[in-house]
């Protein structure tokens, strides 16, 4: 599997924030397995508002196709691997499925 984050171009300051929150949440959602019950519930609860923050606030400084188009190319990566014990597609698909929905709220 590729890293998502192997991505040539270099963009708005606010793609590459995103970019950077995408990468860091993809990267932690493959040590979720690694961690204890309540770590890893408090790990993606943050994922899960903080990633689309982020996304809101670039599609309000860059539009929201990009920002869609930047989220899209993360998910497209899948999911990194991690403890079969752990719903970490779920969770990833939640991630960035919320974060697209974000940016396009900002509408």
């Amino acid at each position: 599997m590729n890293d998502p984050s192997d991505h040539p171009s270099v963009d708005h300051p606010a793609i590459v924030r995103l970019r950077a929150e995408l990468d860091a949440a993809w990267k932690g959602i493959g040590a979720l397995g690694q961690m204890e019950g309540v770590s890893r519930d408090r790990v993606v609860a943050e994922l899960r508002t903080a990633v689309p923050d982020v996304a809101s606030r670039a599609a309000r400084e860059v539009g929201t196709e990009a920002v869609v188009a930047e989220i899209d190319r993360f998910a497209d990566a899948g999911v990194p691997g991690t403890d079969p014990a752990v719903p970490a597609a779920v969770i990833w698909e939640d991630v960035v499925q919320t974060a697209a929905e974000a940016a396009r709220a900002t509408r």
